[in-house]
């Protein structure tokens, strides 16, 4: 379990790097696009969803889990589509509003399963305590290093949003490979 949990870390790291690299940039061009009401939106339907799927998931966890590699694949062809339509029509508020839709519906799910999946890879508290310590360094390893990434290569639009692509898939394919394992 030492080597699943290691990849899980590794996943946190590389995806988080591309995020880094690419989110805040993003973000920022959508928010010169939308108004700010949007932005209300976007927060008040996220935290439902993750109150939502968080109770859904506390009283049914251990059978939705049993279906964590839908979530997975549907997250990513779900992404994939997202993204190709920002790259081929660059509608940002289309991107915004249909992202809003996936984290909150399928995004949120993942993390719930996650959750789970954290639990069985590092099934003591001493093993969850030191992977949450590591996670917690990873993340803002890998956040300091896409931001200097981010700064020094100036890319353009596109590029960003293909990067996010990558963050995201990466780590999906992470997750099913550790799901794989475990089950």
């Amino acid at each position: 379990m030492k080597r699943l949990s290691d990849l899980m870390l590794l996943s946190n790291f590389l995806s988080t790097l591309f995020y880094s690299a690419s989110y805040p940039y993003i973000y920022a061009e959508i928010v010169k696009v939308i108004s700010r009401h949007y932005i209300s939106f976007e927060q008040i339907v996220s935290c439902i969803g993750i109150v939502v799927f968080g109770s859904i998931w506390n009283k049914y966890g251990d059978r939705l889990f049993q279906h964590y590699i839908k979530f997975v694949l549907l997250e990513i062809a779900a992404d994939t589509l997202l993204f190709a339509d920002v790259l081929i029509r660059h509608d940002l508020k289309f991107y915004f509003l249909l992202n809003v839709i996936i984290y909150t519906l399928i995004t949120k799910n993942m993390s719930c399963g996650g959750i789970k999946m954290r639990a069985k890879v590092n099934p003591t508290e001493e093993l969850r305590e030191r992977y949450d310590n590591n996670s917690n360094s990873i993340y803002a390893i890998a956040t300091i290093a896409g931001t200097i990434i981010a700064a020094v290569l100036g890319a353009s639009l596109d590029v960003l949003f293909v990067l996010a692509l990558i963050g995201n898939t990466v780590d999906n394919f992470f997750y099913l490979y550790i799901y794989k394992r475990i089950q």
